[in-house]
């Protein structure tokens, strides 16, 4: 099962192909995650997803996209952000983030292009389709990216480079400039942000949507609405969601038993915590355990 490095705050520690050039390259699957959805997070590297099969949805700042086979997404830097499946389809993807300061050269360049893109609220994500024939560009860029990386020939650091800024230029000439902020939508997804953070700080313990609610600044009904929007989950719907996904985690600790598992996960009782297990994995806790320990 993949699991990404998320922080408390909700922020991946990304970890790159080579400690001398901060891009990583990925192929993955959506069945390799929990419920086929990843963890919602955020970074400050560019994300880019080309399609190799099947399809999947996208949640990014409040908005949730579907991408076909063939087809991409771009991903600003710093937006919350998560792939999920739909029902029991999977997804054949590639997946390559990269850091925005390989584009710096001086701060010319950097006032000009890149933190133009980077403080568009309406370019927080662009779907990229072959229809289209700057985005027919941008995904063979991404394509190429990745086959550089992968392959890594003499002199491909520098090959990746310039294929990084020909793909941020085809973001940036049909992007930035036509069009205004978005303040109020930011707010929304900071707040967001701030319960998705407290509840991951806090599943173990007795939490309230009362508390949840506050540590977005909103009330209970603007709580809500924007779990609803974002998440398709309730407050109380997501938190029940993260303390399975993280007695999954605690399941390979061999000392701790089921019961120690439930209260370590904020269950009141064992007994609930088998009946929420067994609605979303099909099985019971004792007898998923069995199936990760025998591997």
């Amino acid at each position: 099962m993949t699991q990404l490095n998320v922080t408390d705050n909700l922020s991946e520690i990304i970890e790159y192909d080579t400690p001398y050039l901060p891009i990583r390259t990925r192929q993955s699957k959506l069945s390799y995650f929990y419920n086929r959805s990843a963890s919602c997070h955020w970074h400050i590297d560019l994300e880019f997803i080309y399609v190799l099969d099947g399809s999947m949805n996208y949640f990014v700042d409040g908005e949730n996209y579907t991408l076909q086979k063939g087809e991409g997404i771009f991903v600003n830097s710093n937006r919350l952000h998560y792939g999920y499946g739909h029902k029991e389809d999977d997804c054949d993807f590639l997946v390559l983030m990269l850091s925005p300061q390989l584009l710096v050269r001086n701060s010319h360049i950097e006032n000009k292009y890149i933190r133009p893109l980077l403080q568009d609220h309406l370019s927080n994500a662009i779907i990229l389709r072959e229809e289209t024939a700057w985005q027919k560009k941008a995904l063979q860029y991404i394509r190429k990216l990745y086959e550089l990386c992968h392959e890594q020939v003499e002199g491909y650091e520098l090959l990746a480079l310039s294929q990084f800024e020909l793909l941020f230029l085809q973001l940036h000439q049909n992007t930035v400039g036509n069009h205004g902020l978005h303040q109020e939508h930011s707010k929304d997804m900071n707040a967001l942000k701030n319960m998705l953070g407290y509840i991951q700080s806090h599943f173990s313990e007795n939490i309230s949507l009362q508390e949840i609610a506050a540590a977005g600044s909103v009330g209970r009904s603007k709580c809500c609405t924007l779990f609803r929007n974002s998440l398709k989950k309730s407050p109380i719907e997501y938190l029940t969601s993260y303390r399975i996904q993280k007695s999954v985690d605690f399941m390979t600790n061999d000392s701790l038993n089921m019961t120690e598992i439930s209260a370590a996960c904020g269950f009141n009782s064992s007994s609930y915590f088998a009946e929420t297990f067994r609605k979303i994995w099909g099985v019971s806790p004792t007898e998923y355990r069995k199936t990760i320990t025998s591997n």
